[in-house]
């Protein structure tokens, strides 16, 4: 019986220690990380900025009409899909400048301290070490990801209560456009600035700051230049990462044409309800924003296996 045990026990160990490594990587590091306070101050008080910045924008758009001597006047929703579309591409202008700070570093931080070859002289893989570091950082940062979706919802839920006229967030349309647009741009993020630099280690503040450059230049620069154009390229409208274009090319079908049977304040807000929460069009971008998200996979792929365990080698 003595021999059974310990014959179960040390086979037990064996596939603890050595069947999966990757999981014992990612359960070490989000462990660490659940125990700091400091992370939890961090996320708490990102979460209430984040709830600070969808109350500020609740009101994406005015809308006024005259009926008679009657002015009119009522706001598009910033938690309805058509607000959504106006408000996302500002959000994930938060997220692109957070994340290469909390996802690149995974790797890079272990070779600036020189203490990644102590962990080399372990059985631990390098395939395992690498995809580890990455999968914790891209579990914070969807985690991110996941408080943006809380705010939208939990304040849109509390405006409506604190005012019966605001609408309640639609969760298909807000899933939707968060699935498309946050989801699909937290992970290309995060992959791109980890696979950079843990290839280039030394480089890692450079990649962080041109992935932030190029961020901006996409969802602020050049949908300003596109703001008058009266039709866009369709390639653009499809795959552009930052969705600030493809919010543009989205929006014209949100568009809110009044006209004169529109009488009163109620026909008024009635009429802009039933357009705002409109479920989104996800014929064309959808796909391959997904894409975008899935090639940059394969960039940590080839982080994983280029990796080496010696310093001595490291560019």
């Amino acid at each position: 019986m003595n021999a059974t045990v310990l014959t179960a026990t040390s086979q037990q160990t064996r596939m603890t220690g050595h069947q999966y490594p990757l999981t014992r990587v990612v359960t070490w590091e989000v462990r660490r990380f659940l125990a700091s306070r400091l992370f939890w101050f961090q996320a708490l008080g990102f979460w209430g900025f984040l709830l600070l910045i969808v109350w500020a924008l609740h009101a994406s758009g005015q809308i006024g009409t005259v009926a008679g001597s009657e002015q009119l006047s009522a706001y598009v929703a910033g938690t309805s899909a058509g607000g959504l579309l106006r408000n996302l591409p500002t959000y994930l202008i938060i997220l692109a400048l957070l994340l290469p700070f909390i996802t690149a570093d995974g790797v890079t931080r272990d070779v600036n301290r020189r203490t990644h070859e102590l962990l080399m002289t372990t059985a631990l893989p390098t395939w395992a070490y690498v995809l580890g570091r990455y999968l914790t950082g891209l579990i914070m940062g969807l985690g991110l990801a996941l408080l943006l979706l809380a705010s939208i919802l939990g304040m849109g839920g509390l405006l409506h209560l604190t005012d019966a006229t605001y609408p309640l967030p639609q969760p298909d349309a807000v899933l939707l456009l968060w699935v498309g647009m946050v989801f699909s741009a937290t992970i290309l993020v995060s992959s791109v600035g980890f696979s950079m630099s843990t290839l280039w280690p030394r480089l890692s503040m450079l990649i962080k700051a041109v992935i932030m450059m190029r961020w901006l230049i996409g969802a602020l620069v050049i949908p300003l230049s596109f703001r008058d154009a009266t039709a866009l390229p369709d390639w653009y409208v499809n795959w552009d990462p930052t969705s600030g274009i493809t919010a543009l090319g989205l929006l014209p079908a949100y568009h809110i044409g009044l006209n004169a049977s529109i009488t009163t304040e109620a026909q008024l807000l009635q009429f802009i309800l039933s357009v705002e929460n409109k479920m989104p069009d996800i014929a064309g971008w959808f796909v391959p924003h997904l894409l975008l998200a899935g090639a940059s996979l394969v960039l940590v792929l080839v982080a994983a296996l280029a990796f080496k365990r010696s310093h001595a080698t490291l560019g």
